[in-house]
């Protein structure tokens, strides 16, 4: 979908400083991450994999999942680079939760609502830090096209609010998963897991209390906040989408079925933290060759939100399973899901397969109040190939590979996927063993 875009000279400029900003903070942090993590991978009898997508569909810069995947990727090389490099452990703890309270979390968050843009061709700044009054924004967007987006394309807009509480779930259970797996030290990434969890927790449960969220109202359009306080909007529009238009929500506005639907995100939000890694605990042994964990989610959809409940499953530290059960849920009505998936299977040395496959039980039209269901599931497939060396000291072999990966998926919303219509996508990407 194309949609009208106004954007003034100074607005241009903006997005184009925006952009360079961001990509020489992306390039700084992840040369230091390779610098240091260089360092610390010297003595490392086995090897771990930092991947990165260089391009997902669509071919803008950058989606959802690219975001949360090279994020990842790299923090997880910084944290690692840290450890090594900084001899005092509470000073590398300091600058990891300075850098994740105050910069890194902020940036992914609004990052999540602008890939919404992005891909429907829409252009925006963001402005990840913090300003005198504490908020975060993405902006750069004019009035008529944020009504034009809510009146041709009411899920798209919905999304567009909870797509930066979307990106910081995503980000969580990419954790786990690396946790449950092995695939690396869960203890390089505790602070950003802890701040991101508490972070999305926070969010949602401030619907509890009357908190006036709301922004200021900028004079200028293109300055404001695209949607304001992201639950508030959020359920505002689902229940009454055809209302005159505002961008920014207060708790008074709201009516008593859109306080009731914020209580009830922000109770379910509680379902974070139910997992033994914030306790410490990543997984746990059952004999000598099966590893497993488990834990809950939740977090909002397009048309509602949804709950799920995972288990990580290792056998021989070679099979690595994971399946989900998923709920959705729009005004009133339930909808299952479910999914399964082998990662970082090795058949050979030289290549590494991730396989998924989901299924799922979503509202018609992706409809809030409606009480029919449509079927519609996806298949996603990951290839590296690894072009390895040697060290010739006993360690494992380090290398750099080509990626591959194909998407098919049928109508529905799927968490970091842009369509939410029928798509089929390849994305490309590279792989670090270090």
């Amino acid at each position: 979908m194309t949609l009208p875009h106004y954007a003034s000279a100074k607005t241009v400029v903006s997005r184009v400083s925006g952009i360079r900003v961001k990509l020489m903070a992306t390039v700084i942090i992840l040369t230091c991450g390779l610098f240091f993590s260089s360092i610390a991978s010297d003595s490392l009898r086995t090897r771990v994999d930092y991947r990165f997508l260089l391009q997902d569909d669509p071919a803008r810069f950058c989606t959802m999942q690219q975001l949360t995947q090279n994020y990842l990727s790299a923090y997880g090389l910084l944290s690692r680079g840290l450890s090594v490099s900084v001899k005092n452990g509470k000073v590398a703890d300091l600058v990891q939760m300075g850098l994740c309270a105050f910069y890194f979390l902020p940036m992914t968050h609004e990052e999540g609502h602008r890939t919404i843009l992005t891909a429907l061709d829409i252009g925006a700044v963001s402005q990840p830090y913090y300003n005198s009054d504490g908020f975060a924004y993405v902006n750069g967007v004019t009035d008529s096209t944020l009504r034009h987006l809510r009146d041709t394309g009411l899920p798209q807009y919905i999304r567009l609010h909870t797509a930066g509480l979307e990106s910081d779930y995503m980000l969580t259970r990419r954790v786990e998963t690396i946790g449950a797996f092995g695939f690396d030290d869960p203890v390089y990434y505790r602070w950003e897991y802890l701040f991101r969890k508490f972070m999305l927790v926070h969010y949602y449960m401030e619907g509890l209390f009357k908190v006036d969220a709301d922004e200021p109202q900028e004079a200028d359009e293109l300055e404001r906040d695209i949607v304001g306080f992201d639950t508030y909007g959020a359920a505002r529009h689902l229940y009454r989408p055809t209302m005159d238009f505002r961008r920014y929500t207060s708790y008074d506005e709201l009516t008593s079925e859109e306080r009731r639907f914020i209580r009830r995100a922000g109770y379910r939000s509680l379902l974070n933290a139910v997992h033994p890694m914030l306790f410490g605990k990543s997984r746990f042994k059952v004999g000598e060759v099966i590893d497993w964990c488990a834990g809950a989610g939740y977090t909002m959809a397009p048309f509602g939100d949804f709950i799920d409940e995972t288990v990580w499953l290792s056998i021989h530290d070679r099979y690595h399973c994971m399946l989900y059960l998923r709920q959705y849920e729009n005004e009133k009505t339930w909808f299952p899901a479910f999914g399964a998936g082998l990662l970082r299977y090795r058949p050979v040395e030289h290549l590494s397969i991730d396989a998924s496959g989901h299924f799922w039980r979503q509202p018609k039209n992706l409809s809030f109040r409606t009480r029919e269901g449509f079927s519609g599931g996806a298949l996603d497939i990951d290839c590296s190939w690894f072009f390895l060396y040697k060290t010739g000291d006993g360690t494992a072999a380090r290398g750099i590979s080509a990626d591959i990966g194909f998407l098919y998926k049928t109508e529905g919303f799927m968490p970091e996927v842009m369509a939410m219509d029928e798509s089929a996508q390849f994305r490309i990407g590279t792989t670090l063993r270090l």
